[in-house]
């Protein structure tokens, strides 16, 4: 979980890390001053260092990796159900819905909510925080994804996803408009030198970059925009938002990967604004527990398909 935040001028005289264990619930003292021994932590202007004395109007950054709570607490939450049955679930995931409890985000996940309607949902691994949890989704982006509801076939479907066995279509919104109607990125990704918060096409095998590959059919143009369905062949964090920056296109509205933080956020006339990165999980193909192979797909948003023609479907 990223945390960006501004120190207000009433911090002014205290140490950085005591500030970041009282305006973060749930960040100790001593979990803060590890993470700064990580590397996870930015100051701007200046050093991130413990006893930094602060001055107030200071930009800090804090990545608080993923931890365990005891357990996920089973809420009321509305779901879109696409599929149910003895073995799994199959969901279309909001945007701005994060997957998994985290610090900072222990309520209102999709967990949470699928052991609200599932309260029997079990781990393969007996974790009490991430009960069925097969693959992820950012939280901003929308779209197909798959929970199983027993251990065994969390087993499974995550063997399946391993040995990529698994097809992924994807609908994004992307800056620009490419030259070819098909496009394919096959740079390896790992965390950005410099920014810890994102991640980079970096050469094979330096620091901890791994092979990625993309591939992406042009479904629509517009004017300065590109609908594009995309194909990952490999699972990487933020893969698609990155091999799109890589080649010159980034995801509409991304502010991590853009080069605005803004357009198209504020819309034009006559047109809705976008809120969020514009990517949509839009169709799943994976191999069943109970035999067989099974394919979903999430309807396109409102957000994103107000932008689009009617008609806009996944390629064969």
């Amino acid at each position: 979980m990223l945390h960006e935040l501004t120190v207000p001028r009433e911090a002014a005289g205290q140490r950085l890390d005591l500030w970041l264990a009282s305006a973060l619930p749930g960040c100790t003292r001593s979990l803060v001053q590890r993470l700064m021994k990580e590397g996870l932590c930015t100051v701007h202007p200046g050093a991130a260092r413990a006893g930094r004395a602060l001055t107030g109007g200071e930009q800090v950054t804090l990545e608080v990796p993923e931890v365990e709570p005891m357990e996920a607490v089973p809420e009321d939450i509305p779901l879109s159900v696409l599929h149910e049955d003895e073995h799994l679930v199959v969901i279309d995931k909001p945007a701005g819905m994060v997957v998994h409890p985290a610090v900072g985000h222990l309520r209102g996940t999709l967990v949470n909510a699928v052991l609200g309607r599932w309260p029997d949902t079990r781990s393969e691994d007996g974790s009490a925080w991430r009960p069925g949890v097969v693959h992820r989704l950012d939280a901003e982006t929308s779209g197909v994804i798959c929970l199983a509801r027993t251990a065994a076939a969390q087993a499974f479907l995550q063997a399946a996803w391993a040995e990529r066995r698994v097809t992924k279509r994807y609908l994004a919104l992307a800056a620009g408009n490419p030259r070819a109607d098909w496009l394919a990125c096959d740079g390896a990704i790992g965390r950005h030198a410099k920014d810890f918060r994102r991640r980079a096409v970096r050469p094979l095998g330096e620091g901890d970059a791994k092979e990625a590959r993309t591939t992406f059919v042009v479904l629509h143009r517009a004017a300065g925009w590109t609908a594009l369905e995309c194909r990952p062949v490999t699972g990487r964090t933020h893969q698609i938002r990155v091999h799109l920056a890589h080649l010159g296109h980034a995801v509409l509205a991304d502010p991590l990967y853009g080069r605005s933080r803004t357009w198209p956020l504020h819309a034009e006339e006559g047109q809705p604004a976008l809120r969020r990165h514009a990517l949509h999980a839009w169709t799943l193909t994976f191999p069943h527990p109970a035999g067989g192979e099974r394919s979903f797909t999430a309807p396109i948003p409102a957000d994103l398909a107000a932008l689009l023609p009617p008609g806009i479907a996944p390629k064969a």
